[in-house]
């Protein structure tokens, strides 16, 4: 298990599955991935990009927050019939870290653009859904918000955060805000309108960048029109971060899951930093 301490604040990757997938679903192509010359072993294999399906706990302060938990695979989570196999095997991963999901009070969104294991279905609740940590409350931004009740249709993401803004469980901050006294939020725009970053440390030492690099080779491909509608803003905020040695911390990378960018190469810290 990675694990992350800044300050007073830890951060801890709890891991369900590492794949090795195409590239397509990352806006990548197979020579895109093979250009990369720090790609191989740990972010690819061959032509293929390294992803994983994990959860990054946030702990500090008497709380335990959850960033962006296992998005993007909304097709394998909620297939009705396997359902709660994997259900009960994320409850397992976080025992196994030595985390109830029972004590995870809030879960942190960057951006709304799955489910994942945020939610799961609930027959016995009046709109269907319910929070997949049982105490928690979700947060989004002000402008994912917004972007969801402008866009809202008629997938699986649509009915499940339909039914918990219905449901009051929805709570939204604002550019700038601190979630955590030192975890502060930071409004990007850049893959989607509602899109933001989360930065730990005062000043910054680590950074949850959302879908900004969906896989750390992004760090190096350029602007990926395929992935952010603001493609150019997104390829300068990453490049910004190669300055100050901040750790970065993806929701979809691959074990470790999170690494230091210098602006030529990518690399994966240690289990434990």
């Amino acid at each position: 298990m990675t694990t992350i301490r800044v300050g007073d604040i830890t951060l801890s990757r709890v891991l369900y599955v590492d794949a090795a997938i195409d590239p397509d679903p990352t806006g990548l192509t197979p020579d895109e991935v093979r250009s990369v010359a720090w790609a191989e072993p740990q972010w690819a294999e061959g032509d293929q990009v390294r992803a994983a399906a994990c959860a990054w706990v946030v702990q500090g302060g008497g709380r335990t927050l959850v960033v962006d938990p296992a998005g993007n695979i909304d097709d394998i989570l909620h297939d009705p019939a396997t359902t709660a196999d994997h259900q009960q095997a994320f409850i397992d991963a976080f025992a196994r870290a030595g985390i109830d999901v029972d004590v995870v009070d809030t879960v942190l969104l960057s951006h709304i653009e799955s489910v994942g294991i945020t939610a799961v279905r609930d027959a016995e609740r009046s709109h269907g859904w319910r929070p997949f940590f049982p105490n928690s409350r979700i947060a989004i931004s002000e402008q994912a918000r917004r972007h969801f009740d402008d866009e809202r249709g008629d997938d699986i993401v649509s009915e499940a955060f339909g039914a918990l803004f219905a449901d009051g469980l929805i709570d939204t901050f604002s550019d700038g805000d601190a979630i955590l006294p030192r975890l502060r939020v930071e409004w990007t725009g850049a893959h989607n309108p509602g899109h933001v970053a989360f930065h730990v440390g005062d000043p910054v030492q680590a950074s949850f960048v959302g879908h900004l690099a969906v896989t750390p080779l992004h760090l190096a491909t350029g602007p990926c029109v395929q992935q952010h509608p603001d493609p150019q803003r997104a390829w300068d905020w990453l490049q910004s971060t190669a300055a100050d040695g901040r750790q970065l911390i993806g929701p979809l990378w691959p074990s470790p899951g999170a690494g230091r960018w210098d602006g030529a190469s990518f690399t994966g810290i240690d289990a434990a930093t």
